[in-house]
């Protein structure tokens, strides 16, 4: 045990020595500090502004109307999907925003603003308000209405009024709310119809949501208009206008359903990637430093001092702690940033861990560590068979191959249907068993079957060391050519192939 300890520790100093280690495991915490300080001071900046001139007086008042209800069922919609996230609809039940609609109508949004809004709702909610929950930010309206400029008239006409706009809509205009890019310019005039036609200019980059809700509105209360014209009350008009479909429709509260299956699988599908990246990156590390070894006759000093097993063992140990510590780091700034810092991955990792069973974290550890070993043992078997590292090509590409793309396919196949047949097939396959049942644990699978692949799992593995600790032994002296397959089988079965 000592030998192995002895090995394991040199090949964990090795490999930790080398700047492509220290690259990958400081890739992922620069990355999530790279997207915190992005995410905070560049953060794009949507508000635009537009000028509405109404000629006939008709459309001004439902623009604006219609266009603060759509951006209210936007900041409605985010606020009661923050109320679902930190489970706070006991707070006050009766709400509209307690109750995790999916959709909004133009009477609740009415109902929520006349409550006071979020401000409001903000403050009913506050004080049970989880310790590590972030107060709720109200995002400012995507876009707002400027008031004509100084020296330019309403009564002018629409052509004069694009000419004076035209050097706005090319820099930024004044609003309430301070200055804005100018993006839309909107003439509605008193009568208009196909002789007079309602005029819009942009500035390259409209934003078609205020392009769509102005003109929906338009079409809406000119059709209002036609009704009335036929003979319908005012009232009978907008009832037809406002007629929709009743529809009841049931869906899981949020966060359940297919939202958690998504949720829960956060987690272990990353673990998957993890597993692809680290032990193809560490692998490589350590066939390498084999055929380092045997090139340069450092190997028979070696074994003059250690069994061939314990060299096996040790190397594997060895990278085993190099797998651990990459997983670490990983989990670890990613935790980190879930738990102390606001943003993208606060949003993705803290709700996944929530909704994670406990099992499951020990699931997720033994079949990253089965599928570490797998994998691990392979490139080690094909680094002690080489003699230069295109020796090692010859063997290696294939064997990537075999393990990325079923497993690419599966993950693909996973993201639509977690329990298909081909997951639950390649669940069953040692190779591929750790990286499928990593990626479908979040979707819910049986404890027979968790049970049934570990079992199976573990005695692949006590397989694969005895057939490759075989070839591994016979193969760590030999000189000349890479051998035939049938050389390769003997070895594993433990004849002497000479």
């Amino acid at each position: 045990m000592k030998n192995i300890l002895l090995v394991a520790i040199r090949e964990y100093k090795q490999i930790a020595s080398t700047r492509g280690f220290w690259v990958m495991l400081l890739v992922l915490p620069l990355v999530i500090g790279v997207t915190q300080i992005a995410g905070r001071f560049f953060r794009p900046q949507p508000n635009s502004a537009y000028v509405l001139v109404d000629a006939s007086g008709q459309f001004e008042t439902a623009i604006d109307r219609r266009l603060n209800l759509n951006y209210q069922r936007v900041e409605l919609g985010a606020f009661s999907a923050y109320v679902q996230r930190w489970d706070l609809q006991s707070v006050a039940p009766s709400t509209v925003w307690a109750r995790g609609d999916r959709w909004f109508t133009d009477a609740q949004i009415e109902r929520f603003v006349a409550e006071g809004g979020i401000d409001a709702a903000m403050a009913a909610i506050k004080p049970y308000l989880p310790k590590d929950a972030p107060l709720y930010s109200v995002d400012p309206p995507t876009y707002m209405r400027a008031p004509l400029p100084a020296g330019v008239s309403a009564a002018q006409d629409p052509d004069a009024i694009g000419t004076a706009l035209a050097d706005e809509l090319q820099n930024e205009i004044e609003t309430p709310d301070g200055k804005r890019p100018l993006a839309l310019v909107v003439y509605i005039p008193a009568a208009p119809g196909p002789a007079a036609p309602v005029r819009m200019w942009t500035n390259g980059a409209p934003n078609p949501s205020l392009v769509d809700n102005v003109r929906n509105e338009i079409t809406r209360i000119q059709r209002s208009h036609a009704l009335q014209a036929s003979g319908l009350t005012p009232e009978a008009a907008t009832n037809i206008m406002d007629m929709s479909t009743p529809i009841n429709l049931s869906a899981p509260q949020q966060g359940s359903g297919r939202e958690q299956v998504i949720i829960r699988s956060a987690l272990p599908l990353v673990m998957v990637y993890l597993l692809l990246v680290t032990v193809m990156t560490t692998g490589s590390m350590m066939l390498q430093g084999v055929i380092e070894e045997r090139s340069n006759k450092l190997l028979e000093s070696i074994l003059a001092t250690i069994r061939p097993a314990d060299l096996m063992y040790g190397k594997l140990l060895g990278l085993g702690g190099i797998g651990l510590t990459i997983l670490a780091v990983w989990v670890g700034a990613a935790v980190g940033a879930a738990f102390f810092v606001q943003g993208m991955v606060a949003d993705i990792v803290k709700p996944s861990l929530s909704a994670i069973e406990p099992w499951m974290f020990g699931a997720m550890l033994f079949y990253f560590l089965a599928g570490y070993l797998v994998i691990s043992m392979l490139y080690l078997a094909i680094g002690a068979l080489s003699n230069s590292l295109q020796d090692a090509q010859a063997y290696l590409m294939p064997v990537i191959m075999i393990i990325m793309l079923p497993t690419i396919f599966m993950m693909l196949s996973v993201v639509q249907q977690p329990n298909g047949v081909f997951p639950a097939i390649m669940s069953w396959i040692p190779l591929y068993t750790p990286f499928a049942m990593l990626a479908r644990l979040g979707a819910g699978v049986s404890f027979i079957e968790v049970v049934g692949t570990g079992l199976m799992l573990t005695v692949f593995i006590a397989i694969e060391t005895l057939l490759l600790g075989r070839l591994f032994q016979a193969s760590l002296l030999r000189t000349g050519q890479p051998p035939k397959l049938s050389a390769f089988l003997g070895m594993m079965m433990g004849k002497n192939t000479g």
